[in-house]
């Protein structure tokens, strides 16, 4: 019995055997791979017979299995004979010679991720999909590990880092290895662009540029789009090794040490664990390893990607920089960046002394995109300012790995430092001012060369003895204000902001004045100053006759730019020994004291309708109701003969405080209409119509238009449209606070039938 169980189960064992063999025959059949498939990117090479030295060297780099299995890759295959050149060229009798580190950097510049075609690489793989004929640029597999300072970093003994993996100012991302990329130049590409032989040689003087280059190689016409298992293959006539980046680059290069050491300045160090760690565990080394970006300039050297905006979109786009020599350097710094400093004062002082002129310097050498050879002379900078130097001051062209390098033999123009901002920001005399017009984004349009102003220079010792203090204490309101003859500190940024205001004036298309004669500008926030041979005066400055202050200031010096030289080309930078102060005091005041009780000033008859009439004015506040505090306003004061021809015309009663309600409602009429919104000088600029005070029975705003507007008169016209009325110059263009009061020859009628 029991024979016959281990018989029976010996059949069932073979059964189960047989049924199992023929189960993994089907499944090798299936999985099998198929007779067709093209081999993978290793064993092809291997088998087309001319890429020895190649295979050697990908053995050597430790790539044989990744290239001949799966995955996706693109590879450009140098041949034979492109090694035999690249080891007469580097003193290489033997390909085993090669070293294995040197094998890492030939196969992995070699390889780029994906295997594409050629077709395929102009286009650009965008997390939207792709985006056909735009790309030229690809990641390698290439990266570096950690390098080695040519200085100690600043407050460590180490000298090890990795570099920045993004643009200035954000954080390094641990996950990428900041690969380098590789620029090809198709045809089609080339073409679209208005690109061609000259902007390839100008980077790669020693190759024959055909429209189907990758680096300084030529890719074969025919030998290309080679489909492997694992990816394509493209045949080039040179060993592509990996290019250095800007940062890297200007490390060895003494011509440009002087711009090297600003940008060392910008540099920033931060300590990475993780890479620290890693590097203790590969070299068994444990000094601490650092990441190396940049802060305040706008590019990070060191980064081989581009915005990240998008994962891709360093295929179609790359930064570039012009970088000027050390004469270059010197040259600019004692004509401009220097110029208000003492003998002996270097240009890396700054860094401490007055760090956002350098900031600007830098940034106006930056560029946010590829510069092409052909497009120097036109392409705009990071900045958006167009160049000030040319394709003849190019010196050195070089295409690193994260952007195209231009050494000049002269420093970029800035448009900062030659606008009326820029005798600001480049004099150390004016860092409190300077520090304000940033606070409050001024600077952002004083700065522009093509928006002309008048800037008034106010010095910090100046602003000190008004009280204004700059304390980094209080980082988000660090502009204090003490007022004289107390201790206490408080904010002084709405006040110091007001001052500002009114150093400002824009010019727009008028000519710069000429402020050895009379006149009246008006400023940013739409107050108004005037100028008097060499005096500027504004409602403040009236106001310190109270003060036993100055009533003026005197205009010390001017400054207008020369396009080859220094200064301001957007206007006139104005150097004074007192700022232009606002009042603090109420219309009704300013009034009186105008008028001064005085029966026979022109105004005299309208400001006692004014303070007859509780309805518009407070008697104990002096202040016109209506007129409301930090909004300009015109006040049109018809002069004592008009006012009584008003009360002729029915228009006033005769009585300047009436107790009749319908009376009281005629002045309360009468005075709203010659009160208007916005303010508009006698200096022949403003015209057009002027919203009052007053509204008709239906609720409606009534205007008055001025129609002519000249330096010396302004004819108005009101509701009854027949009727001119006119300003007379003599009692008009009176500074209020934020008010201008002007005199007219008659009253302006509010009834428009």
């Amino acid at each position: 019995m029991l024979k016959i169980f281990k018989a029976s189960g010996m059949l069932a064992l073979l059964v189960c055997v047989m049924i199992a063999g023929c189960r993994k025959e089907e499944f090798d059949k299936f999985y099998a791979r198929p007779a067709g498939l093209a081999k993978p990117i290793y064993q092809q090479l291997d088998s087309m017979g001319n890429f020895k030295n190649f295979l050697v060297c990908i053995e050597k780099a430790g790539y044989k299995n990744t290239l001949g299995s799966a995955g996706s890759w693109t590879v450009f295959a140098p041949t034979d004979e492109a090694f035999t050149a690249f080891m007469a060229e580097n003193n290489i009798t033997n390909i085993n010679n090669i070293s294995d580190s040197l094998a890492i950097q030939i196969v992995r510049t070699a390889m780029i991720y994906d295997g594409e075609k050629i077709d395929k690489l102009k286009d650009n793989f965008t997390k939207a999909g792709f985006v056909e004929d735009v790309a030229f640029r690809r990641r390698t597999v290439y990266y570096d590990f950690v390098e080695t300072s040519d200085t100690p970093i600043p407050g460590f003994k180490s000298r090890k880092y990795i570099s920045t993996n993004r643009s200035a100012g954000v954080a390094y991302v641990p996950s990428e290895n900041n690969n380098k990329h590789i620029t090809y130049f198709f045809q089609s590409y080339m073409d679209t662009r208005g690109l061609g032989a000259p902007d390839y040689n100008a980077f790669y003087p020693q190759s024959n540029y055909t429209g189907l280059n990758v680096g300084p190689a030529e890719i074969d016409p025919v030998k290309h789009d080679i489909i492997a298992e694992n990816g394509v293959i493209h045949v080039v006539n040179k060993v592509l090794l990996p290019v250095k980046n800007i940062d890297q680059y200007l490390k060895g290069k003494a011509e440009y040490s002087l711009f090297k050491s600003i940008l060392d300045g910008f540099a920033t160090y931060t300590y990475n664990e993780a890479v620290s760690h890693q590097y203790k565990v590969l070299t068994g080394n444990s000094d601490s390893v650092f990441t190396k970006s940049y802060s305040d300039i706008k590019l990070a050297l060191n980064n081989e990607n581009f915005d990240k905006e998008d994962p891709n979109d360093a295929q179609v786009n790359n930064n570039s920089i012009t970088v000027p020599t050390n004469t270059a350097v010197e040259e600019y710094a004692n004509n401009v960046l220097l110029k208000y400093y003492a003998a002996g004062t270097k240009v890396t002082d700054l860094l401490k002394l007055n760090k956002e002129v350098l900031v600007e310097y830098v940034n106006s050498h930056l560029y946010n995109g590829q510069l092409w050879p052909s497009k120097f002379n036109t392409q705009k900078n990071i900045s958006g300012e167009s160049p000030k130097i040319n394709s003849s001051n190019i010196v050195e062209t070089k295409l690193l790995s994260n952007g195209a390098f231009y050494g000049v033999n002269k420093s970029q123009r800035a448009d900062v430092f030659h606008t009326v901002y820029g005798n600001v920001l480049l004099d150390p005399k004016y860092s409190l001012m300077s520090k304000a017009l940033q606070l409050e984004g001024y600077n952002l349009t004083l700065k522009i060369p093509t928006i002309r102003y008048m800037l008034i220079m106010v010095p910090d010792q100046v602003l000190l003895d008004l009280g204004f203090s700059y304390d980094t204490y209080y980082p988000t309101d660090p502009i204090r204000y003490t007022e004289p003859g107390t201790t206490t500190m408080v904010s002084g940024r709405a006040r110091l902001r007001r001052i500002i205001q009114q150093q400002i004036v824009p010019l727009e298309a008028y000519p710069i004045p000429s402020l050895s004669g009379t006149g009246i500008l008006e400023t940013l926030n739409g107050d108004y100053i005037r100028y008097d041979n060499g005096h500027l005066i504004s409602r403040g400055t009236l106001d310190n006759a109270l003060k036993t202050g100055p009533t003026y200031a005197n205009i010390t010096n001017t400054e207008i730019g020369t396009p080859n030289g220094s200064g301001p080309l957007n206007g006139i930078a104005v150097y004074a020994d007192y700022p232009m102060t606002y009042s603090e005091r109420p219309i009704g005041d300013i009034l009186d004291e105008m008028v001064n009780n005085n029966s026979a000033h022109p105004y005299y008859k309208f400001l006692q309708y004014l303070k007859g009439s509780a309805a518009m004015y407070s008697t104990s506040k002096k202040e016109i109701t209506g007129v409301s505090v930090g909004v300009n306003y015109t006040i049109l004061i018809p002069d004592n003969n008009a006012i009584t021809a008003a009360v002729s015309a029915g228009l006033l009663p005769s009585s300047t405080a009436p107790t009749d309600p319908l009376q009281k409602d005629q002045v309360t009429r009468f005075l709203k209409y010659h009160i208007l919104k916005n303010t508009f000088a006698v200096d022949g600029k403003k015209k057009g119509a002027f919203e009052t005070l007053y509204k008709d029975f239906n609720d409606d705003v009534v205007v008055v238009t001025v129609k002519d507007n000249t330096t010396t008169s302004v004819t108005l016209k009101d509701a009854t449209a027949t009727r001119e009325i006119h300003t007379r110059l003599s009692d008009s263009n009176k500074l209020g606070d934020r008010i201008l009061i002007h005199s007219l020859d008659s009253y302006l009628d509010y009834r428009n039938n």
